[in-house]
C-alpha cells in the first residue's frame, strides 16, 4: 500500500489545498474553517478535467483503483466484491456536488440561475462522456454491475436422488 500513496498524482491546485488542510488540523483551527478547506480540497477533485490526461493522473480515480485491490490475497476485487464500494463513493461524490452547488443553507433564495449552474456543471464533471473522473467512475460502475449480472451464481438448493 505505501507504494500506492506515493503514486497519486495531485495538481499543484491540489497540493496547496491539501497543505491548507493539513495545517488547519494541525493548528487546530475551528471546525468550520477545516470543513470548508476540506470541502475545498474535495471539490478541487471532483471538478478535475482530464482532456489530455491520464485517467489515472486524477486522485478519485487513483482512490477508486486502490479500493480494487485485496492486498492479503495480493488480487483485484471481482465486481460484486467492488460495485458497492464503488457506488457509495459515487453516492458521497454527488453529495459534496449538490452541497456545492446548491448549498443546503440557501435554498430558500436559490433562483433559476442556480440550478442552470448546477444542471450545467453537472453536465460538464458528473456525466459519462465529460472527460472528468467520474465519468470513468460511473463507466466502472457499470462494468462492476454487467460482470456481476454474468457471474454463474452458485446454487442455493442441492439433493441427491435416493435409491
Amino acid at each position: 500500500m505505501k507504494d500506492c500513496c506515493e503514486l497519486t498524482k495531485f495538481s499543484p491546485e491540489q497540493k496547496q489545498l491539501l497543505q491548507d488542510v493539513l495545517e488547519s488540523l494541525e493548528s487546530g483551527e475551528d471546525e468550520d474553517t477545516q470543513v470548508q478547506k476540506m470541502s475545498a480540497l474535495m471539490m478541487s477533485m471532483i471538478l478535475q478535467s482530464l482532456k489530455g490526461y491520464d485517467r489515472f493522473d486524477s486522485p478519485m480515480i487513483h482512490f477508486a483503483a486502490v479500493l480494487g485491490i485485496v492486498e492479503d490475497e495480493n488480487r483485484l476485487r471481482r465486481g460484486d466484491e467492488y460495485s458497492y464500494m464503488l457506488a457509495g463513493f459515487m453516492y458521497y461524490v454527488r453529495v459534496l456536488f449538490v452541497e456545492y452547488t446548491l448549498p443546503a443553507a440557501t435554498r430558500a433564495e436559490q433562483t433559476a440561475e442556480d440550478i442552470d449552474r448546477f444542471l450545467e456543471l453537472r453536465k460538464k464533471y458528473l456525466v459519462v462522456g465529460s472527460y472528468s473522473p467520474c465519468s470513468f467512475l460511473i463507466k466502472m460502475l457499470g462494468y462492476g454491475k454487467t460482470m456481476s449480472m454474468q457471474k454463474i451464481n452458485q446454487p442455493s438448493i442441492t439433493w441427491t436422488r435416493s435409491e
